[in-house]
């Protein structure tokens, strides 16, 4: 009865689907035994195919919201998604900031959404200006695929871009899946300041819906019960992979990874 979960301030999108975005967060979350408290940033129009439009809240409702919260309840890590404006970019880095105050070393995983898996764009260039100037600077770990990671450096090599994007502070997981170099494994890079780790997977042969989200959210469940960078970045891959090798389809488009504990829905 004294058990307390470490808890992860999430700040993300919500996706009716379920696959993406705020559910996404919860469950891995809730997978690796941290509690997510969700601060909603946009509602999305979107399907198991793509993301139609995006609804960006007001950035008074999420500074309020999350301001109420941290009164109250400690984070031991906080997990950024989808923002949806420059607004929000602006006021998320500076709630960061602010909550950093009292507790400096706190991991901070921003997985940066700036196009959806159907192609959408869904970053502007003044959103990606914010994102440098203002949030990127406040992270631990960033989590881009090789495409985001070119748009956030502006650099049209991947490998280039996720070194470029490495400072004292922020270390940069570059995730493979969408350089198909390699047709038969994804290769998955983390940058630090001291040092580069690499991890090869079999390439899996389906296209889903929300394993970004869930990388990202499983390496801040991770982190928040302590665990060192690397040892939570590979612990992270190795249950995202096994949600996408046990995934479902709720439509016709991409498959939604199966975070539910194995031990609940299998007999």
């Amino acid at each position: 009865m004294s058990y307390r979960p470490p808890v992860i301030l999430t700040f993300s999108g919500l996706d009716p689907t379920g696959g993406a975005g705020i559910q996404a967060d919860i469950a891995s979350q809730t997978l690796v035994n941290s509690h997510c408290c969700p601060i909603i940033t946009s509602y999305t129009s979107q399907d198991t195919h793509n993301v139609y439009s995006i609804y960006p809240l007001s950035k008074d409702v999420i500074e309020q919201s999350t301001r109420c919260l941290v009164r109250d309840v400690r984070p031991q890590a906080i997990k950024i998604g989808l923002l949806g404006s420059t607004e929000i970019v602006l006021t998320v880095a500076a709630l960061i900031r602010d909550i950093r105050i009292d507790c400096p070393q706190l991991p901070v995983v921003f997985d940066p959404v700036l196009a959806a898996g159907g192609g959408t764009n869904l970053s502007s260039d003044q959103l990606l200006d914010a994102i440098r100037e203002h949030l990127l600077p406040v992270c631990s770990l960033i989590t881009p695929n090789t495409d985001e990671a070119c748009k956030l450096a502006d650099i049209s090599n991947a490998y280039q871009a996720a070194e470029s994007l490495v400072t004292a502070q922020t270390s940069v997981l570059l995730t493979g899946t969408h350089d198909e170099t390699d047709k038969d494994r994804v290769h998955n890079r983390l940058y630090t300041k001291e040092s580069e780790t690499e991890w090869h997977w079999e390439r899996l042969p389906d296209v889903y819906h929300g394993s970004g989200c869930t990388l990202a959210s499983l390496v801040a469940g991770l982190l928040a019960h302590g665990i060192p960078l690397v040892e939570a970045v590979e612990q992270a891959q190795a249950l995202t992979i096994k949600t996408l090798e046990d995934s479902y389809a709720i439509g016709d488009g991409q498959r939604i990874p199966n975070r539910i504990p194995a031990d609940l829905y299998k007999s």
